[in-house]
């Protein structure tokens, strides 16, 4: 197994383990179409402000390998017609540390298709 191989195991196995940081998930597409994943999730209070500044500012995002996603939701919408992720209009339902699920919409994603790792951006979903 080559170097970046193994990197990309590790990170499936890290982000979609229970028993370590890993945290299930329910995604919700435009379509209605759901799934269920493993993954990260990380919500706190501390921003940056356009002048640089740290501000109190609710802060969430997710972390997921798109294998996992697809392995267990293989008709699950990730990509858009020319291949590219997509998740506009997707929405993330997930527990954060008080225990309640938070419902969340995608703002914005950042794929990285080298290690097969997306990091999604969330804002409140009203």
């Amino acid at each position: 197994m080559s170097l970046i191989e193994r990197a990309r195991a590790d990170i499936k196995d890290i982000t979609s383990n229970t028993d370590g940081f890993g945290i299930e998930m329910t995604l919700t597409a435009p379509t209605s179409q759901t799934a269920t994943i493993v993954g990260l999730h990380t919500k706190h209070w501390l921003s940056i402000d356009t002048e640089g500044n740290p501000v109190s500012s609710k802060n969430a995002h997710v972390s997921f390998s798109e294998e996992v996603l697809q392995t267990e939701n293989p008709n699950y919408p990730i990509r858009n017609s020319d291949g590219e992720v997509d998740l506009s209009k997707h929405r993330f339902d997930v527990k954060d540390s008080t225990g309640l699920v938070k419902n969340y919409i995608a703002q914005s994603w950042r794929p990285d298709e080298t290690m097969g790792l997306i990091v999604v951006i969330l804002e409140d979903f009203e």
